[in-house]
């Protein structure tokens, strides 16, 4: 019980002891604590030669003082008491005097403190208790001096250590308070009074002073340990970074730099410190963009301001190299400069990757010349040109002939090495002030900046031509390729840059309607055509969207028996506001559009349901274009409309296109196979116009030919349009295949066809394209035959 009882005492008295001896150190870490109280004991230290000379002469003059006194051996001997501490705490003193100060001090070190404020404010005390009851009033006034003093002195030499300081105070407190309880006057409670009050000042001012002295301390270790991780920092970045720091004297002469500083310059440290900055950087003659590197440094130096990313060109060891400089203009307290605090870095390589970067966001990758991007920029340029000195200039839009035919046969490898050929080219034919890009995949745009007029435009447009014209070898064979190019000139056809090329390109469309491998001229015709045929395209869509259009039945009549047996549908549009407009004119412009492939569906299922309501043996013909044929819906929808309208699939003819056959995939084949295989005729349309070759005839399965109308039109005149339909009448007939001659329109042509034996005939002689109600009228007033063809 008594165990229990003792720990249960202890315990709070251990913890006020050890909260006693940590007095100041309230908010602080452990590691933290240790250093200030290092630099607290420091403090003391540097104080205790004086607190010793004021003991030593302290307790001389009590010596003196009490000579003679009742109580002189007691004082005697407190006093060579304290001269014996006095001499045993200086000899410590001076023996390690030279020793630095500690970074960390254990609590062992305030222990001691207090312990050393305790032997002395206690001998102090004793000198009190020993020697007031007997000492007249001289020798009191001479106790109590030394009792405040000590007590001052002792406290404020002791406060920053508060415990010791407490201690002491407390200690010599007590002695005074022994020896005033001796005197029975009312003075001695004043003086003791008095006293305490002083004492608390005293702690009081300790601890202010202990917290003041704590937090300069903690800002000095902070801004320690933010100079030591500056420091390292600063070596590490000398040591390892790519950049180099350095630093010159108010007469911009080089006083420090880092290694690697020395080791770019490629020369000792002792060769350049102490030179002009600008004297000792190793400048090239070639400057950047255009600019002395060399004077444009010099100037931003003698600005005495901070300056950044400062680019200079140097030469180091044969090799051009381009650093970056910037610096902090250094300024003392009165404003005037006093150097420069700078960094520097080697950006060569960041900026022929900059210059990379620019250079691939303004050339093709494929052929290394300009594209869209270069393109505007230097449009922009050369309108500006002109608007400042009125220097005129042409836009030549190019694009090739036959490169999708040259793609198929070479593969995408052959026509990517055409692309790059035809580019090399074109950079050899093109003035040296002219701009060449690739603006699309087979398109190309030159800013032709060299001529006084259109004619210098033509010329380079003629010598472009002609060497495109020849043949151009290739790894994989040899490429035979043409271009049409459309050309406009500022400021003849405008000046802004996407007006110049609109009219450039229709320009070059009028150069492929014309035929190809020919340039053409701008014209404001062109510019109308285009309005008209936009117009056309929006009309034609609200048209298709309406189905507003109509179709028309043109009759095919049997040469032999005069009998109607197919009739070919023809698309008509009777614009309400533009009037007819031709097949010729809108059917182009919507299949361009992409429209051809809704006109075409709808055209199918109107025929299909107007000749179910025809005699049995009357077939109906319709037109398919190339985008129709090859779209992979084109078999579901043939089968819909037949089965929808049920009409015998031996009903319906589809006629196609020599074009079509030069798609020289195998789409088209599997294509015409599967149309067969629904019963459905084949015909080929317009045969002996375009790319005509026989092997059309020997590789894919047609029913019919039809000869084209320009054979048929001199057929009474010339020979040898005789000879060309003769021929082609006995080669379908040897091939199996029947034979329709289009555009006959006299009897003179008819009765040629049938000597021939011609199957069937087509034109203004048997009846024009009609409405099917007309159509069907006339089928009824020719039941049997047509009676025209008897005239």
């Amino acid at each position: 019980m008594q165990k229990m009882f003792s720990a249960h005492v202890a315990a709070p008295i251990a913890n006020l002891y050890d909260r006693f001896l940590r007095l100041g150190e309230g908010d602080q870490t452990a590691e933290e604590a240790e250093r200030i109280r290092a630099v607290r004991l420091a403090v003391v230290g540097t104080s205790t030669p004086w607190m010793m000379v004021a003991n030593l002469c302290n307790a001389v003059l009590t010596v003196f003082a009490f000579y003679g006194s009742p109580s002189a051996t007691e004082v005697y001997v407190i006093c060579g008491l304290i001269l014996t501490v006095v001499a045993f705490t200086t000899l410590s003193w001076w023996r390690n005097r030279k020793r630095g100060m500690r970074e960390r001090a254990s609590l062992r070190g305030t222990v001691r403190a207090i312990i050393y404020a305790a032997i002395l404010s206690g001998l102090w005390a004793a000198l009190d208790v020993a020697a007031y009851h007997t000492a007249d009033e001289t020798q009191r006034m001479v106790l109590i001096a030394l009792t405040v003093g000590m007590a001052g002195g002792g406290g404020f030499a002791l406060a920053t250590i508060p415990s010791a300081s407490i201690v002491f105070c407390g200690t010599v407190a007590v002695g005074a308070a022994i020896a005033l309880s001796r005197d029975p006057t009312i003075v001695g409670a004043y003086l003791f009074v008095l006293y305490l009050i002083f004492a608390a000042i005293i702690i009081r001012s300790s601890l202010a002073v202990c917290r003041s002295l704590t937090e300069r301390v903690r800002a000095k270790l902070a801004a320690d340990e933010q100079r030591d991780v500056i420091n390292l920092l600063l070596n590490d970045f000398e040591e390892n970074a790519a950049d180099w720091l350095w630093g010159t004297d108010e007469d911009i002469n080089l006083v420090r730099a880092s290694n690697r500083f020395y080791e770019q310059m490629q020369v000792p440290e002792a060769m350049v410190i102490g030179k002009p900055l600008a004297a000792i950087m190793p400048f090239a003659a070639v400057g950047i963009e255009g600019m002395d590197c060399r004077e444009n440094f010099i100037t931003c130096l003698e600005t005495r301001q901070s300056f950044r990313d400062q680019d200079i060109c140097v030469e180091l060891g044969g090799e051009l190299a381009i650093w970056s400089l910037t610096a902090k203009a250094i300024q003392d307290d009165e404003g005037q400069f006093c150097g420069y605090r700078g960094v520097g870095r080697d950006v060569t390589a960041s900026r022929e990757s900059r210059l990379r970067i620019e250079h691939m966001a303004r050339h093709d990758p494929l052929t290394e010349v300009g594209n869209r991007v270069l393109l505007s920029e230097d449009f922009e340029r050369a309108v500006s040109r002109y608007q400042r000195f009125g220097d005129p200039f042409s836009v030549l839009l190019l694009d090739l002939d036959r490169f999708k035919h040259i793609n198929d046969n070479f593969g995408h490898a052959g026509g990517d090495e055409l692309l790059r050929a035809i580019a090399s080219i074109l950079s050899q034919i093109r003035g040296e002030t002219d701009t060449l890009a690739r603006i699309g995949g087979d398109e190309f745009a030159i800013l032709h900046m060299s001529g006084d007029d259109p004619q210098s435009a033509a010329g380079l447009a003629s010598r472009i031509i002609e060497k495109l014209g020849k043949p151009i070898s290739l790894c994989c064979g040899t490429a035979h390729v043409g271009v049409s190019i459309g050309i406009a000139c500022a400021p003849i056809d405008g000046t802004d840059p996407d007006q110049l090329m609109r009219n450039a390109d229709l320009a070059l469309y009028r150069a492929k309607t014309d035929g190809r491998n020919r340039y053409r001229f701008f014209d404001s015709s062109l510019d109308a055509a285009a309005r008209r045929r936009n117009l056309i395209e929006q009309e034609l869509a609200l048209a298709v969207a309406q189905e507003s259009l109509t179709v028309n039945f043109q009759p095919l009549v049997d040469a032999q028996s005069r009998q109607v047996v197919c009739a070919e549908a023809l698309l008509r549009w009777n614009h309400p506001t533009l009037g007819p407009i031709s097949p010729g004119e809108f059917i182009p412009i919507a299949e361009e559009s992409g429209q051809i492939g809704a006109i075409g569906s709808w055209v199918l299922r109107q025929a299909c349901k107007h000749a179910v309501n025809w005699p049995d043996h009357i077939r109906v013909a319709v037109n398919l274009s190339s985008r129709q044929f090859l779209s992979p819906g084109l078999l579901p929808l043939v089968e819909g409309a037949l089965k929808q309208n049920r009409l015998p699939a031996h009903r319906l003819e589809l006629e196609v296109t020599e074009s079509l056959l030069m798609e020289t995939t195998i789409g088209v084949e599997q294509t015409l196979a599967s149309l067969a295989r629904l019963g459905l005729r084949i015909a080929l349309d317009d045969f002996g116009t375009g790319f005509s070759s026989l092997s059309y005839l020997r590789q894919y399965r047609f029913d019919k030919l039809k000869i084209d109308q320009s054979f048929i039109s001199d057929l009474e005149t010339n020979a040898d349009s005789r000879a060309i339909v003769d021929s082609v009448i006995r080669l379908a007939r040897d091939l199996r295949m029947s034979v329709a001659a289009e555009g006959v329109e006299t009897r003179g042509q008819f009765d040629l066809l049938r000597q021939m034996s011609c199957g069937e005939i087509q034109g203004f002689l048997a009846g024009r394209p009609m409405p099917v109600d007309q159509f069907e009228e006339y089928l009824r007033q020719n039941s049997t035959s047509v009676e025209r063809l008897y005239a």
